[in-house]
């Protein structure tokens, strides 16, 4: 029995320290200078997102997060997400470090963070300081 016990605790240990190594994308509150104050979508746009459809409104997104690829502009209100039911989240835009385009977009879900590409990106205007 003794033995046994040792070999549950190894695992866990393994299991633990494993699991610690996989930290994934770090995002966080802006600490870098983003490359624009704003981005203003002039009308809504809209996206394909697996079976659902994700309406971004228009108006200014402005930059609240950050990771190590980007930066995380937040929509002026909720993304209107069309699945099943219709749905309101947090979400917006996305530019990579070193770009100034919004070539991806970005809808904070109760169950995870979805992210995807603009097939097409959308007509912006950049408000830089």
């Amino acid at each position: 029995m003794r033995d046994d016990s040792r070999v549950i605790l190894l695992v866990v240990l393994l299991g633990t320290g494993c699991s610690s190594l996989w930290q994934g994308p770090s995002v966080h509150p802006i600490s870098s200078k983003p490359p624009e104050s704003a981005i203003v979508l002039s009308a809504p746009v809209t996206v394909r997102d697996q079976s659902a459809t994700d309406t971004f409104p228009a108006g200014k997104y402005r930059p609240l997060y950050e990771d190590r690829g980007g930066y995380y502009f937040e929509a002026p209100t909720k993304v209107v997400v069309d699945d099943v039911a219709v749905f309101a989240h947090e979400g917006g835009l996305y530019v990579a470090r070193g770009a100034t385009e919004p070539t991806r977009w970005y809808v904070t879900r109760p169950n995870g963070k979805t992210m995807g590409r603009f097939k097409k990106i959308p007509p912006y205007t950049l408000i830089r300081d």
